[in-house]
């Protein structure tokens, strides 16, 4: 497992990179929130058969309630980035399921301008 160092204005912190880590999946939206990528074992927990059919759709659909999108995306305005927040989710057909998910904004240029939003998580065991 890769650890990759997002640097911001006061401080760097590692973030790992889950191509490797079983069990993780990974998803980018633009700053927009357009899914601009997916793995391919993120695509199916979401019932989609190829990360193809997943980019380009918003990512609040992704949300059982788009109003946690929202939470996040004001964590990510007030820290940068979030590690370890719970949240329910809805495959393509309806199921419900909880992740636990770290988010860190990307920046580009001097300026530091949000370019996009990483996201890795993994899915929490239905106690069911």
């Amino acid at each position: 497992m890769n650890t990759t160092f997002y640097s911001t204005e006061s401080e760097s912190k590692p973030m790992i990179d889950v191509q490797d880590a079983k069990g993780w999946f990974e998803y980018e939206p633009s700053y927009d929130g357009v899914v601009t990528h997916i793995n391919t074992s993120g695509a199916k927990l979401f019932g989609f058969t190829s990360p193809d059919d997943v980019i380009g759709k918003k990512v609040n659909e992704l949300y059982a309630h788009p109003f946690d999108h929202e939470k996040t995306l004001s964590m990510l305005f007030r820290d940068e980035q979030v590690h370890g927040f719970y949240t329910l989710m809805r495959t393509r057909n309806g199921h419900l399921f909880f992740i636990r998910q770290s988010s860190s904004i990307v920046f580009v240029g001097i300026d530091k301008s949000p370019l996009k939003v990483k996201n890795e998580f993994e899915q929490i065991p239905s106690p069911l």
